[in-house]
């Protein structure tokens, strides 16, 4: 570890092997759901890591000197950049924002790893598969939409600038609580808020996914961190998929809502549901823990108030 103040030159660190008992982690997006997340399961898992998270208050890691700032201050020997613009319709709608948070902000990351010898684990998405019906590592990527593009593009930003020790996590269907379904994002919260609250409960027709609750995959995530292994991972369940329409009628059970408030409508265009096989992260002795309906309870018990 370099003494305080000096900064390490990359070829002494970057794609060395780190002691994983006293990794560094500086976390972007760690105000966002799955950052926040991974920061409280890399500081209270199984082994607990010293952990810089890096929110939005912090600066737009888009701007010039953002991220080279945040490294050289902690030093981190990881970088996991979860920080992104997510949601296919949220970025249709602001396509520029898109650009500047999933690519143009993953290559200064990229370039601050580089630049000060940290290994670079990129949260990506299964998205990029595009209509695949089944999708491993060796899948072709064939994005469906412009988030899935940028977050390819994001993806070779990584590989170009930070390659020695470069993890690429594409993370498919993760769900839990820290959503604001509010700001369109996350299905399955919407579902069982609007459940809670009685309103109409909109679910895509012939949409089906394999969700995974976010503590699963934080844990895995941190699991590939620990094994010190290289390349893409895809990270989720590997499950049968479930069908929006089954979702929405499970939040109504668990709710004691009626499941004459789901309306049946067409996705939007550029949807994409690949399913996942995740060998690579099964042969870290990794496996999901957290059923379907136990975490839509987990969901809407978080929602509710304590009692009294």
């Amino acid at each position: 570890m370099a003494a305080a103040g000096e900064e390490r030159r990359p070829q002494e660190h970057a794609g060395a092997r780190v002691d994983s008992a006293a990794m560094r982690v500086l976390v972007t997006g760690a105000s966002g759901f799955v950052g926040s997340a991974l920061v409280e399961e890399l500081r209270h898992g199984d082994r607990a890591y010293e952990v810089h998270p890096l929110g939005r208050e912090e600066g737009d890691l888009a701007d010039e000197g953002v991220a080279d700032e945040a490294l050289a201050g902690f030093q981190p020997d990881v970088v996991a950049h979860a920080a992104a613009r997510i949601g296919v319709l949220r970025c249709e709608e602001e396509p520029l924002l898109a650009l500047r948070s999933n690519v143009l902000a993953t290559t200064r990351v990229a370039q601050a790893c580089a630049s000060h010898g940290a290994r670079l684990a990129y949260l990506s998405t299964a998205d990029v598969y595009g209509i695949a019906a089944v999708a491993d590592e060796e899948t072709p990527p064939a994005p469906a939409s412009l988030y899935a593009l940028t977050k390819l593009w994001g993806e070779e930003a990584a590989r170009l600038y930070a390659p020695q020790g470069l993890v690429i996590l594409r993370l498919g269907n993760p769900y839990g609580p820290g959503v604001d379904p509010a700001q369109g994002k996350g299905a399955l919260p919407s579902m069982v808020q609007q459940a809670e609250r009685r309103e109409r409960i909109p679910a895509f027709r012939g949409e089906a996914r394999a969700w995974c609750w976010i503590g699963d995959i934080c844990r895995a995530v941190r699991l590939v961190l620990e094994s010190d292994q290289e390349g893409v991972f895809n990270v989720g369940s590997d499950g049968d998929p479930v069908s929006l329409m089954d979702v929405a009628r499970i939040a109504c059970e668990l709710a004691g809502a009626p499941t004459d408030l789901i309306d049946e409508v067409e996705p939007p265009a550029g949807r994409a549901a690949p399913r996942i096989g995740i060998h690579r992260l099964r042969a870290l002795g990794w496996r999901p823990e957290v059923g379907l309906e136990d975490g839509l309870r987990m969901l809407l018990e978080a929602w509710r108030p304590a009692p009294a």
